[in-house]
């Protein structure tokens, strides 16, 4: 994402430019918002309700479990612990940096980002317009600010915070362009440990979150195991203000989404947005109703059973724009599904083929051999993850997956997995029979000439992707923005 002279980006800009996304996709999708649904048979949202609540279904799930008992931490700009939807809902945090709030209960973002994030997960239901409440009304807010703005060391010391504070969960609803620094990896890995949730937003495509030509997840929602959240329309489509890529996970949605700000950034304490910010705080809002549901499970089922209920869009199985389709909180807190022994995300992903922007993605062995299907007949998680999804799933199935790894076949600059060196097939030459002596010579010369050719041509290439890598590869403290 662009720098400011100073090397850090202020956030009241991507949500300036967030504001006007909404309002060009509530003018494509018709006036009011509100009455678009997701598909022709998706029920039109009631009175006292957001279209995405019509959408998720998410009555029906509230009247299951509305998380209580679960902390997730929000790693923000702070979050305004009196405003009337969160009066009581938030925790005493923490502060990184010398311009937070100590203990997190101040929002210091020009725009209320925090307040809005806090709002959406978890904004009481009983006080103020019940239309703007919580995913998780019941679940306990845990803020964790960096102040006005933030780069990577503070997001790195901040989620080491929110686990050592208790959470349950990590909202990220920010992000920057590139992989991830060491400090952010090996914070992550300190959730994972302690059997956190990690939820990140995609990134926003037109704020300058993404590379228009490569479509690439931000940092560090683009660190394995991470959920990384990308934007769903009203019906049900992609939202094209989302950052897309192999490591997208799960979509929610993402336009026109109206959530609680301070009253000096909206008088009536309201506003309304877009962007996959919005998107990863409903995911961490239904991760906080599947934790509250099932205290038994640990973080790896509560993410696989997160994926493994997805509705699917896009191309059949995962693809780099749903991941493994849009959360649907209903299905996830009752439907059945398999246990694993490992995070279902930690693998790296690679394609296997399909269509709609860059096709459907699987496990390594299905590079060649076509992407595996489950039970109910849908292409397999990628990532390494067992294939649970549908309805079919056995809960008492033994325990599996893949051990956690970083690795994986290598791959070319769109992505495929790369062959493995090798000479010419089996069996001589074309035709049926073996060639001659001047037809082996040939063979052999154009065998040898290839290959030469292929080194040279792979060591350009080698030497380039390098160049790229080191230019978009930070050292030092990066920039955080929001999505």
């Amino acid at each position: 994402m662009p720098r400011g002279p100073t090397g850090t980006q202020p956030r009241g800009l991507l949500r300036a430019v967030a504001a006007v996304l909404a309002l060009l996709v509530g003018s494509a999708l018709g006036v009011p918002l509100l009455a678009a649904p997701a598909t022709a048979a998706a029920p039109a949202p009631a009175q006292g309700s957001q279209w995405y609540h019509a959408v998720l279904g998410l009555a029906q799930a509230q009247r299951i479990r509305q998380g209580a008992g679960v902390v997730v931490a929000v790693i923000d700009g702070g979050v305004d612990a009196d405003h009337p939807k969160l009066r009581g809902q938030v925790l005493p945090g923490a502060g990184v940096g010398p311009e937070a709030a100590p203990d997190g209960r101040r929002d210091d973002d020009p725009d209320g980002h925090g307040t809005a994030m806090a709002g959406l997960i978890s904004g009481r239901n009983d006080n103020g317009p019940p239309e703007v409440r919580g995913i998780a009304p019941a679940a306990r807010i845990l803020p964790i600010s960096t102040g006005a703005e933030a780069d990577s060391t503070e997001v790195a010391r901040g989620i080491h915070l929110a686990v050592d504070l208790g959470a349950d969960i990590i909202n990220l609803s920010l992000g920057s362009l590139g992989t991830a620094t060491p400090d952010e990896r090996e914070a992550v890995a300190y959730a994972f440990a302690h059997d956190v949730v990690v939820v990140a937003s995609a990134g926003n495509a037109e704020t300058g979150d993404r590379r228009p030509t490569t479509g690439e997840i931000n940092s560090p929602a683009n660190i394995p195991g991470v959920v990384a959240v990308t934007g769903s329309t009203a019906r049900g489509g992609f939202w094209r203000g989302s950052s897309l890529g192999a490591r997208a996970v799960i979509a929610a949605p993402a336009p026109g989404i109206r959530a609680p700000v301070p009253t000096r950034v909206s008088p009536d304490g309201l506003d309304t947005g877009a962007g996959t910010s919005n998107s990863a705080t409903i995911v961490s809002g239904v991760v906080a109703l599947i934790r509250s549901a099932r205290p038994d499970l640990d973080a790896p089922n509560v993410i696989n059973r997160l994926i493994a209920t997805a509705r699917d869009a896009g191309p059949p199985g995962r693809d780099i724009e749903f991941g493994f389709g849009i959360v649907d909180p209903g299905a996830a807190l009752t439907r059945p599904v398999s246990v694993v022994a490992t995070n279902p995300l930690l693998a790296t992903p690679t394609r296997s083929g399909g269509s709609g922007g860059g096709g459907g993605l699987g496990s390594p062995a299905a590079a060649s051999a076509g992407p595996p299907t489950g039970t109910d007949g849908r292409a397999a998680p990628a990532d390494g993850a067992a294939s649970p999804l549908g309805a079919a799933a056995d809960a008492s199935a033994d325990p599996g997956g893949p051990a956690a790894a970083d690795g994986g076949p290598g791959q070319g600059r769109d992505g495929t997995a790369a062959t493995a060196a090798g000479g010419p097939a089996a069996g001589g030459g074309p035709g049926r029979g073996s060639p001659g002596h001047r037809g082996v010579a040939r063979v052999t010369l154009a065998w040898v000439g290839g290959l030469a050719l292929a080194v040279w041509s792979g060591g350009l290439i080698g030497v380039g992707a390098h160049l790229l890598s080191t230019r978009r590869t930070t050292t030092g403290r990066r920039s955080h923005g929001h999505s």
